[in-house]
């Protein structure tokens, strides 16, 4: 019969060797776009204040002892002096935010599609008018995206990069084209980084949420794949996953739609469904 000592081992073994594979695909994806020295920057800001929060969730209403953090995280009291106060002056916070932020683009293209869905018959929502405070487009975009950092010419340009809009500037209208954005219809690297690691993140949050609570509340959160496709087969595979994620995309949208305010604000909270295909070779 295996010792605790042994499950312990076991259980470490387990948990660094899913760490690895976890860490190994995201460093693959950030090689040549982000600096070794910014990546371990980032990390340790990022572990040190999420330690933090931990520990005083523990122990609401007390400060937390640097010694307590330092034992936490590895770290000697120093370096933990240097991060506190480099986050205390505003100092980088690397924390990952929604798609509405990351690419606002996104929930732009939603919130039109939406209204496109929903005007009566014989109405033309896909077109807006643009270039002035009161115009359609500039009005949809206040409505549906916090503008903190962002102008509505950066959201259009961005639009008409990725084949997202139709712009006519000698009338000042534009058409909607899409039902959905992609930032994929272009070569816009930003937007194609945002949105993958925005994917990453829900799902991430999907997952600890299901470690730490009760049966009950848990989220959906599922895979479902063969160990047996022959390589001949692949790219039809593929196709066939394609088609079955594109119903169901179509369906969630329908879905949400009628649960949606009609425009953004302060306390309204974020949720959806993911849909993606993978393989490992």
């Amino acid at each position: 019969m295996p010792t605790i000592s042994d499950q312990r081992l076991q259980e470490a073994s387990l948990l660094a060797r899913a760490v690895e594979n976890v860490f190994r695909k995201l460093i693959r994806f950030l090689v040549g776009r982000i600096s070794l020295v910014r990546l371990q920057e980032m990390l340790r800001h990022i572990y040190v204040e999420e330690t933090e929060l931990k520990l005083q969730a523990e122990c609401p209403g007390k400060n937390v002892p640097l010694t307590r953090l330092a034992l936490s995280t590895g770290l000697d009291t120093r370096a933990l002096v240097q991060i506190r106060e480099g986050v205390q002056l505003g100092g980088p916070r690397f924390q990952q935010q929604f798609l509405s932020e990351l690419t606002p683009e996104s929930a732009v293209v939603e919130a039109w599609a939406s209204r496109v869905r929903l005007a009566p018959a014989g109405s033309d929502a896909s077109v807006l008018d643009f270039g002035s405070e009161d115009a359609g487009f500039e009005s949809l975009v206040r409505a549906t995206v916090p503008m903190r950092g962002l102008t509505t010419q950066s959201i259009l340009q961005r639009l008409v990069a990725t084949n997202s809009v139709e712009q006519d500037r000698e009338h000042k209208k534009l058409r909607l084209l899409v039902d959905h954005f992609s930032p994929y219809l272009s070569q816009d690297e930003p937007n194609i980084l945002n949105a993958a690691f925005s994917a990453i993140s829900n799902l991430i949050s999907t997952l600890e949420h299901n470690v730490s609570c009760p049966p009950e509340e848990k989220l959906f959160q599922r895979q479902t794949w063969t160990f047996r496709l022959d390589p001949a087969d692949q790219a039809d595979f593929q196709q066939a996953m394609r088609a079955m994620l594109e119903q169901f995309e179509k369906e969630a949208l329908h879905k949400i739609g009628p649960w949606e305010q009609d425009a953004f604000a302060p306390g309204l909270v974020t949720a959806g469904a993911g849909f993606y295909y993978f393989e490992e070779t």
